[in-house]
């Protein structure tokens, strides 16, 4: 494998892959297929770095609008983000989506070759930016995003259709609107959501560059 490496120190500093776009429009399904289509490839999702809402009680945790980018806690992420640029190993924090609480302990994340950062924010803040070398912004029609965000929260996260919808029109859709849609202008690839998801990972290896022994066969 063939890490890059700072000119200044001879360290090895991985290529890291922002994919962003809104709710439901398929930055998870891309992201894991792009990391099986790379020999050295870990995932990182935004998800996991949701501020701690545990000193709030149930109700206005259930009131929290997580699409807004003050629901993320930016300072680990970044801090995360460099750490594992550098090839060093992080502590990435455990998120429960059903407490909206963090989980005791953290879960240990080595460096790779290629990491892919997903998440709604991805292309928000300008520290995160810059860490990026390769950005794709997926786009998806609102239908196919809500039934796959509702197809989601049912299977992962036990919700009620009607409380997706809900939450839909009150918080995520106005936060895409407001926070991520804007951030398409940094994204040096639009693909659509919809698209089969081979032909968007193959579209990605040709944006990242000639990977040769990198890609898997």
């Amino acid at each position: 494998m063939l890490y890059r490496h700072d000119m200044r120190t001879g360290q090895a500093i991985s290529h890291l892959i922002g994919i962003t776009g809104g709710s439901g429009s398929g930055k998870t399904t891309l992201a894991n297929a792009l990391a099986t289509a790379l020999v050295d490839a870990l995932v990182i999702s935004m998800d996991a770095y949701y501020l701690d809402l545990a000193h709030l009680d149930r109700t206005a945790r259930e009131q929290w609008n997580f699409d807004a980018p003050e629901a993320v806690d930016w300072d680990p992420f970044v801090a995360d983000l460099r750490a594992l640029r550098r090839g060093e190993s992080i502590q990435r924090p455990i998120y429960d989506f059903a407490t909206h609480t963090r989980r005791p302990g953290a879960e240990p994340i080595q460096a790779r070759e290629f990491l892919i950062v997903e998440g709604l924010l991805v292309l928000h803040h300008p520290d995160v930016r810059m860490l990026l070398d390769t950005t794709v912004f997926l786009e998806v029609d609102e239908r196919t995003a809500v039934d796959r965000r509702v197809a989601r929260d049912r299977r992962e996260r036990g919700r009620h259709p009607d409380t997706v919808k809900a939450q839909y029109a009150r918080d995520v859709l106005p936060m895409f609107e407001r926070h991520v849609r804007p951030t398409a202008c940094w994204a040096e690839l639009t693909l659509s959501g919809t698209d089969p998801v081979e032909s968007s990972v193959q579209r990605l290896l040709d944006q990242i560059g000639e990977l040769g022994d990198h890609v898997s066969t």
